[in-house]
């Protein structure tokens, strides 16, 4: 949400009124827009989709916390706009907004392409909190709004005669309305594993290499960027017909998870999150982390944000243990914050997935790497070649950092 005096959360406003059903316009209608929304306007779509996103909180807190994650250096200085669809036709609302008929957010990210073992660095962007109100559903505002956007973001914040080469969301409706206006569904998994007490992590480890937790501090020292450089200019110079994209796993990303984190864990009284993730220092392999409050406790869950993989790590029994013991290392943390719902690795690598094996007892049986096919949907629309509609497109590491 943008940098804007005053704060978000001290504008004085509340739930705009909605329309009367007979002046609510066709979806088709020539006076429909898509424009960035006032300040005013912003703050009173944080009013209508709280109920849909705040979990825990109530509605000031959640005012509270989309706050403080506009000053954080993924979104502070114009990095996230607030969008609404409206019509100049429609009275204005006495307070002079503008009927929001439908409303999303985007927020201008770094990433990268890469072809032939060539990476090029990009401005991309992600998009969050589509959201239509009950009153306005069924009469297609959302796809006029999706479609609209669509265009609008191929230029949006891009140097003069650059076009944005993709944007991405995550769906939690399925995977056919967003690909009607662009954005395909690609690959969406992830592992999980339940929380794990004390006693057991102490037992349990000792079989295991030792690990170390990470800080924020540390984490200035890893260099995730990096490691996603060569591993792209590796694998597209190894598939010279497919192009690679990826969001860049840097500290803008992580902090603004953090930030949501530290917010939701202080309020909440479970203390200051500290631990950011574990390392095991031999290998250089680890996780990054958060904690995610959802609105029953028993959803609570420690999300992998993203797995730390130099590129001379080979999947070998040697990489297997050090990795089985980060995620033991996960687990413990899940159990120690009352995160219910346990451990969740989006993306995992075969890696990952054999690690998790092995702490799996024979009972237990197999891993299941599951695959999302309704919420959390990973989803891509290609701008940079809109008349290569064959192209083979790889979206690497759409772990959990990706999601906004």
């Amino acid at each position: 949400m943008t940098a804007s005096k005053p704060p978000f959360n001290e504008v004085k406003t509340s739930k705009p009124p909605a329309v009367d059903p007979q002046s609510q316009p066709s979806a088709q209608s020539a006076d429909l827009k898509l424009d960035s929304a006032t300040l005013l306007e912003y703050v009173q779509t944080a009013y209508l989709n709280a109920d849909e996103w705040k979990g825990p909180l109530t509605l000031h807190q959640y005012l509270d916390r989309e706050t403080i994650l506009q000053e954080t250096d993924l979104t502070k200085d114009g990095g996230i706009t607030g969008w609404i669809l409206t019509s100049d036709a429609l009275p204005r609302n006495p307070d002079g907004s503008r009927p929001i008929l439908a409303s999303c957010e985007s927020i201008h990210i770094r990433a990268y392409i890469a072809r032939g073992g060539e990476v090029e660095k990009v401005q991309a962007h992600g998009i969050a909190s589509v959201f239509t109100r009950p009153e306005y559903r069924g009469r297609g505002y959302a796809g006029r709004m999706m479609a609209e956007l669509g265009k609008k973001l191929e230029t949006w914040k891009q140097p003069e005669h650059l076009t944005s080469p993709f944007s991405v969301l995550f769906s939690d409706i399925g995977p056919k309305f967003y690909a009607r206006h662009g954005w395909n569904v690609f690959p969406s998994s992830h592992i999980h594993m339940p929380p794990l007490d004390r006693k057991t992590y102490d037992t349990a480890k000792t079989a295991l290499s030792a690990v170390e937790d990470l800080t924020l501090a540390d984490l200035q020292h890893i260099t995730t960027t990096h490691y996603v450089e060569q591993r792209l200019q590796e694998q597209s110079e190894a598939h010279p017909g497919t192009t690679y994209v990826c969001i860049r796993p840097d500290m803008e990303h992580f902090t603004w998870h953090f930030a949501r984190d530290e917010f939701q864990s202080k309020l909440l009284g479970k203390g200051d999150p500290k631990v950011k993730g574990a390392i095991h220092r031999e290998t250089g392999l680890g996780l990054i982390w958060c904690r995610v409050y959802a609105a029953n406790e028993k959803d609570f869950q420690l999300h992998i944000l993203h797995s730390i993989i130099p590129p001379v790590i080979q999947n070998s029994p040697d990489t297997q243990a050090a990795m089985a013991a980060l995620l033991l290392r996960a687990q413990l943390e899940a159990q120690e914050w009352g995160m219910a719902a346990g451990v969740e690795v989006w993306d995992p690598t075969e890696l990952s997935v054999a690690a998790a094996q092995k702490l799996r007892t024979e009972e237990q049986g197999q891993v299941e790497v599951i695959t999302r096919d309704e919420e959390h949907l990973c989803s891509l629309r290609w701008n940079a070649e809109p008349d290569n509609k064959d192209q083979d497109i790889v979206w690497l590491a759409n772990e959990k950092y990706t999601w906004c």
